[in-house]
């Protein structure tokens, strides 16, 4: 046990990695100058363990990407989709949009063993208003968690929609409501499931490049690891992802993040290269 009265988060699966991984900024300071874009989540994952694969909010892959990004990881590495923004900011999770979840979970379930949690990012005019959306959503999602042995996760950008009747309606069908570090967004855990799903943001477009770290955010995550190893001991797996927006260079956020919760610091591929060359 921790001084602050949580579980240590080293005896609970954890996983931590970044919104994304296909970033010309990072060629340099993370990949190797020049890495193509085809071997960068093979590079990727010899440093994390999970990923948030930020290009799936846009379109739903080819069922031959997905097989290739199953091939390219190694064993026990972990893939957490977005839905598509057609079916979370077009149609605002409204009945016509069933039938695209359901096919967006037969793709990605191409990733076997290595599919986790399916987030589910709602926009910000996502309100309380729509609560009935959402609730003719969730026993589509218990279906698909029977059918398809998926999870889901769900982040809401508006505050009409914190309250504990919206988290205890998450909780009846094992949906994990993100916690969210986010600029109009109250950052904190409330655990609705077995696993825990943290999501650290920042504002969009704060820095222009995504090389070095740009805002120390150190006491933040502090507060953040404190407040994850007090629920360690209420969950079976915890998911921990992190922006380019936090800090400027979510690899590096990624690497704070590790040494907080006593996972260790990891090598970069750049790094690792340099040291087969020494």
């Amino acid at each position: 046990m921790h001084e602050n009265g949580g579980a240590d988060t080293r005896s609970v699966p954890i996983f931590i990695g970044t919104m994304g991984w296909g970033y010309t900024d990072w060629c340099g300071p993370f990949y190797p100058p020049n890495t193509e874009g085809r071997d960068q989540i093979r590079l990727y994952a010899r440093c994390f363990n999970a990923v948030e694969i930020d290009s799936t909010f846009y379109a739903s892959p080819k069922p031959q990407v997905v097989e290739g990004w199953y091939q390219a990881t190694p064993e026990h590495f972990v893939f957490c989709p977005k839905v598509p923004k057609q079916i979370t900011h077009e149609l605002h999770l409204a009945p016509s949009s069933h039938k695209l979840v359901k096919e967006f979970i037969v793709t990605m379930k191409r990733l076997k063993e290595k599919l986790g949690p399916i987030l589910f990012q709602m926009p910000p005019d996502f309100r309380r208003s729509e609560l009935a959306k959402l609730e003719g959503t969730l026993p589509l999602l218990d279906d698909l968690a029977t059918t398809h042995g998926v999870r889901f996760a769900i982040e809401f950008r508006h505050r009409s929609l914190e309250g504990r009747d919206v988290a205890e309606l998450l909780r009846r069908h094992r949906v994990a409501l993100a916690a969210v570090d986010y600029i109009i967004l109250s950052p904190k855990i409330e655990i609705t499931t077995d696993f825990l799903y943290v999501r650290l943001i920042g504002r969009h477009g704060a820095f222009s490049h995504h090389n070095r770290i740009q805002q120390d955010k150190s006491e933040r995550l502090q507060k953040w690891a404190e407040a994850i190893q007090c629920a360690a001991d209420k969950v079976e797996k915890i998911f921990i992802f992190c922006n380019n927006d936090y800090e400027g260079f979510s690899p590096a956020t990624c690497n704070r993040m590790r040494r907080l919760l006593g996972q260790g610091e990891t090598v970069f591929p750049v790094d690792y290269q340099r040291d087969l060359f020494a």
